[in-house]
């Protein structure tokens, strides 16, 4: 029993679960007691911070477990495991390398939110994963899963949508968050394809808004197009916009904002950040990439000007939705001595010739 909404939460928790000997019982928050009597085993979990209805889970079977330590900040969080036993050997070496994800998410946005209790795996009979508060429930250890669902701790879990019709809040930063390992860890030797397949799948369709517009239909909430992917992608686009001081002080801003920081949030909070970090209105970008429709595509073509280098620039839109995406350009010139530059091209215009473009260039070799 609950009050199934997106509005209020609870302010601590506690569970007990009884089941036979044989079998484990994961929860959210602390494993305060674990008793058992050889027939039935009683296990109590308490949390302490506030957590939506929606995350909060038991699953209960023959579980393995073990933990990782995870260093942050001078102290360390277990990240505790409830592995199927067939599965163990494979969980144990895969887990580990999320150790250096929290720590990345760590650095980039706020603490840790629950810090002072665990973070967790939870092996339940899903092809995907379920962000339940401390512990994520999990079909699998594939790398961009785990990262994703820890992701949701902070985005989704911390401070959480306020509407299904802002569920991109959620998912779009989880999925951006796992794009942004890929960024800081590997080499950055993923990060590349993370943003081409998530283009590709965008523009695999002509329509559609990251702003959810129908909260009747689940599949539309949770469209892995445009809540996941094309929600991710405008976060990163942003990011170029507004530069990365403005955008992850943004972001640590919202996170710790009084008013949200363990309640709900809107678009609406989130974008007041941004043009606060900025200094910018940002309707014009959020009109389009938000709550607008479609996306656009460039016909880019040079020529040799009186003063060095000319650009124009053609955009044609997929849905008529929107007439016209205003968006700065990064144009990168390479020159036939080796050398190379990137121009920005402030985009705010679509006369039917298309934009012209002037740059004066010290070094131009046709």
């Amino acid at each position: 029993p609950c009050k199934d909404d997106l509005t209020d939460k609870l302010d601590s928790l506690d569970v007990w679960v009884t089941c036979p000997a044989a079998y484990r019982a994961a929860g959210n928050g602390v494993l305060v007691s674990e008793v058992s009597d050889g027939l039935t085993t009683v296990c109590h979990w308490r949390h302490r911070h506030p957590i939506a209805t929606y995350l909060v889970a038991v699953a209960v079977t023959n579980y393995e477990d073990y933990t990782d330590l995870v260093p942050i900040n001078g102290d360390t969080v277990p990240m505790l495991n409830y592995v199927y036993p067939e599965n163990l050997a494979d969980a144990m070496s895969l887990t580990p390398v999320q150790v250096p994800v929290m720590q990345l998410y760590d650095s980039l946005f706020i603490a840790y939110p629950f810090a002072n209790e665990k973070y967790g795996h939870a092996q339940f009979g899903w092809g995907g994963g379920m962000e339940h508060q401390t512990m994520s429930f999990v079909g699998g250890f594939d790398f961009e899963l785990l990262a994703h669902e820890m992701a949701h701790q902070w985005f989704g879990d911390h401070v959480t949508c306020g509407s299904w019709e802002d569920i991109w809040l959620n998912e779009g930063f989880a999925t951006y968050l796992s794009g942004l390992c890929y960024e800081h860890l590997f080499d950055g030797i993923w990060w590349m394809p993370f943003k081409t397949g998530r283009i590709d799948a965008i523009t695999s369709q002509p329509g559609g808004t990251v702003w959810c517009n129908d909260t009747t239909d689940v599949n539309r909430i949770f469209n892995g197009r445009l809540s996941y992917a094309k929600g991710a992608m405008i976060l990163h686009q942003l990011r170029w916009v507004i530069g990365d001081e403005a955008f992850f002080t943004a972001l640590r801003n919202y996170l710790n904002d009084p008013a949200l920081a363990g309640g709900f949030a809107r678009s609406s909070n989130l974008i007041d950040h941004f043009e606060a970090a900025s200094g910018q209105d940002l309707d014009w970008y959020f009109a389009d990439w938000l709550y607008g429709e479609g996306f656009p595509s460039y016909i880019i073509n040079w020529f040799p000007a009186d003063i060095g280098l000319g650009i124009n620039v053609i955009q044609t839109q997929s849905d008529p939705a929107v007439d016209f995406f205003e968006l700065p350009l990064p144009i990168r010139v390479f020159f036939h001595n080796g050398q190379d530059t990137l121009l920005t091209l402030q985009h705010d215009n679509n006369i039917i010739s298309g934009q012209n473009f002037y740059f004066p260039l010290l070094y131009w070799d046709i």
